[in-house]
């Protein structure tokens, strides 16, 4: 048995080791595809602006750590408040490899440890997804009542009736429908939620609120490149959710490394001259990803901090 589990942890070992060398192979290879573009980058950043919108992206990674224990623990699957946070923020490593499935692999060991079955946290992954999508989608649909010019001004209609839809398709018993085809192609019969609907509408609203956070925190990213108005702070912000859910849709395509910062870059040129829209959309990558790599040292360096006080 004690050799088992000596065999066991240096397979976990390896695993970890080939994880994160696939993490720093894609990550190296986006920065040195594009290493011309962030050498050429001729910009005058407000330093100050661009510090609080990295706060507000700190603050968006942390909520949406506590969103997913929130999740894990309506479905009954919960572990520690620490150990579910440490788990989402390394899980976060994932997300820059291709085919997003490694971030929910990186989160199902700390759960098996405290007893909670592979299949219930990919039935919370799975949500989370849900959500986060479904959160994304009401802020551009929103944002889009503050388009920066007029063609959509005879549509307004069309955006309250997608909202209407939004929150009828939130209904556990409509999104239990595409569980229960998503575990009929992963031969798993019982993959739903048992939210009420009134619970679905409340992690709805915490995303909705979540998304606002990091909207907000894209904004303040490019006034610090750009001057903006107030009164585009919605609009940039749905900008910025619409990028995302085209970036997590991109299956194949790591953190939707090139998508999202190409439907940044369509949406700004609205309210910008292109060449102001493009150095966002590139330095937005960066913003991100120095924000996650922090957060992700951050918890390493505490994790180690309490195990060594333990022992």
């Amino acid at each position: 048995m004690a050799a088992e589990n000596s065999k066991k942890k240096i397979i976990m070992k390896i695993i970890k080791i080939l994880f994160l060398l696939a993490v720093a192979f894609f990550l190296g290879k986006y920065f040195y595809d594009n290493w011309d573009s962030f050498k050429n980058l001729d910009i005058s950043i407000n330093y100050g602006v661009f510090i609080g919108s990295m706060f507000l992206y700190f603050a968006y990674k942390l909520s949406l750590a506590s969103l997913w224990h929130y999740i894990t623990k309506l479905d009954n699957a919960g572990i520690s408040f620490r150990n579910a946070i440490t788990s989402y923020l390394y899980s976060i490593l994932g997300k820059y490899i291709p085919g997003k499935v490694f971030m929910l692999a990186a989160r199902i060991p700390a759960y098996e440890r405290e007893g909670v079955p592979a299949r219930k946290v990919t039935v919370c992954f799975l949500l989370e997804n849900v959500c986060t999508l479904l959160g994304a989608a009401f802020l551009f649909l929103i944002s889009l009542l503050f388009f920066p010019n007029e063609l959509l001004s005879d549509f307004t209609w069309a955006v309250v009736v997608f909202l209407i839809v939004f929150f009828i398709c939130i209904n556990p018993k409509i999104i239990n429908f595409f569980l229960r085809l998503v575990g009929k192609l992963i031969k798993k019969n019982d993959i739903e939620i048992p939210f009420s609907y009134f619970q679905m509408i409340k992690v709805i609203v915490l995303f909705i609120l979540n998304w606002l956070i990091v909207g907000c925190g894209f904004y303040l990213l490019a006034c610090s490149i750009y001057p903006l108005g107030i009164e585009h702070m919605l609009y940039v912000g749905g900008v910025f959710g619409l990028a995302a859910i085209i970036g997590i849709i991109s299956i194949f395509a790591p953190s939707g490394i090139g998508v999202r910062e190409g439907i940044m870059v369509l949406g700004l040129t609205l309210i910008m001259p292109e060449e102001y829209a493009v150095i966002i959309g590139i330095v937005s990558r960066l913003w991100a990803t120095v924000a996650e790599l922090l957060l992700i040292f951050a918890a390493f360096i505490a994790d180690k901090l309490i195990k060594r006080k333990k022992y």
